[in-house]
């Protein structure tokens, strides 16, 4: 139960405290301090905090003079989450107001190379959801075994996603039972993809859109991203060359 208050946005301590008080009721800081073993100092503190977020109250005890703290109905959980969530649609909206203003300054080109590393699950979808500003389409390579083993749920979502926002990719894909499954998708998807053989499989994923190109290494849980005009420019036109010929072997894998 613990965990599952921690869970809900309560720092340990004050979860701990607050368990403690719906056991014994409304009590005194020394009883709740004993109850929960932490110190009454810092019982203290974490009840008043909780009195803050109104998972508590107080009231007088037996002896008028003495405070007692009160446990809320468990119930106030689910408005906390609730405020919570408010608060973050709010900041939400703000964002998408302010978005168009904070990328005008984001996207002024000074003629650096510009390289952004990605580190750890959170750190590749980063990455690939960077590829969803592209304002050209994408030119790809990539193992769709190693997409849908890499976070099971995602990528299916992130192909709609970017079909919705009118983002077209070509690729070159390794043959196999599940590259062809998905290229029968190619059209809802705004994909073109052709087939080529298993041997020409490459395993990170490599992304080339607008100066960009979007490395993601799904074995080794990293990304990078380099923003430069002549490297982009290279990349594409050995993609360019390498999706030519994966033309005349995907007309061959097909027979």
């Amino acid at each position: 139960m613990l965990e599952q208050l921690i869970k809900f946005g309560l720092p340990e301590k004050e979860a701990q405290i607050y368990l403690a008080l719906l056991e014994l009721g409304p009590s005194s800081v020394s009883e709740v301090s004993k109850r929960s073993k932490i110190s009454r100092t810092n019982a203290y503190h974490l009840l008043n905090a909780l009195l803050g977020k109104g998972m508590v109250s107080t009231a007088s005890g037996d002896n008028s003079s003495k405070m007692v703290f009160v446990p809320e109905d468990p119930s106030r959980i689910l408005q906390m989450l609730c405020n919570e969530r408010d608060k973050y649609e709010r900041l939400y909206n703000e964002a998408q107001k302010v978005l168009p203003e904070l990328q005008s300054v984001y996207n002024k080109k000074d003629g650096k190379l510009k390289v952004r590393f990605f580190e750890g699950v959170e750190g590749v979808i980063s990455a690939y959801e960077d590829t969803l500003t592209a304002e050209t389409e994408i030119l790809a390579t990539a193992s769709i075994e190693q997409q849908h083993s890499f976070f099971p749920g995602y990528f299916p979502a992130y192909y709609n996603r970017r079909a919705k926002k009118g983002v077209s990719v070509r690729c070159f894909l390794a043959d196999s039972s599940e590259t062809r499954r998905i290229q029968k998708l190619d059209e809802a998807q705004l994909r073109k993809s052709l087939l080529v053989p298993k041997r020409f499989m490459i395993s990170p994923e490599i992304n080339i859109y607008d100066d960009k190109v979007a490395i993601m290494s799904l074995k080794e849980k990293f990304g990078a991203i380099i923003e430069s005009k002549e490297v982009a420019d290279a990349f594409r036109k050995m993609f360019e060359l390498a999706y030519e010929r994966a033309g005349e072997y995907d007309k061959e894998l097909r027979k």
